[in-house]
């Protein structure tokens, strides 16, 4: 795979060519951090990406596959805000994103989090916690992961691009 076939992101990186954000800040680090580093070196501006991955073995896989070439992929835990609602969020400090604008949200699995019921979890919520903690809004995407952009959706918040069809 390439930069030019990596097709998942493309929303994201549209974004990233017209406008340009100086730090992105991405949830679920892996062969797409990657890319955007690349993407981002070919359009020269000085954009960096952070990412955080909650995955040891996943965040392993991708040092050995050469795809954490600036360290810009980061361990982090995961934790459970709310068992009932399946509500998780990456656990990071403010001052490593305090400057980001733009973030891309494409973890965790949420097959590893459950809720108190057992079933999957389906939301993060460091967008909501980033927006309230920086006082700003934040540009965002959401890879996939319907449930996740339902409850973004229903706070009122606006991804970058339409939201995906829920597909039945």
């Amino acid at each position: 795979m390439t930069l030019e076939t990596f097709e998942k992101y493309k929303p994201a990186f549209d974004y990233i060519t017209k406008n340009r954000p100086m730090h992105i800040l991405e949830y679920g680090g892996g062969q797409s951090t990657y890319y955007i580093n690349e993407h981002l070196d070919n359009l020269g501006y000085g954009g960096k990406v952070t990412a955080f991955e909650d995955n040891p073995e996943f965040y392993n896989y991708a040092v050995e596959k050469g795809w954490n070439t600036k360290d810009s992929i980061k361990l982090a835990n995961i934790e459970m805000i709310d068992y009932d609602e399946g509500i998780v969020r990456y656990i990071h400090t403010l001052d490593e994103v305090k400057d980001v604008d733009f973030i891309i949200l494409d973890g965790p699995d949420y097959r590893i989090h459950t809720q108190s019921n057992g079933t999957p979890s389906g939301t993060t919520d460091n967008i909501q916690v980033l927006t309230n903690e920086l006082g700003r809004d934040i540009p965002f995407w959401i890879e996939g992961r319907i449930g996740c952009q339902e409850y973004y959706r229903d706070l009122g918040f606006n991804m970058v691009t339409e939201w995906d069809e829920v597909k039945g």
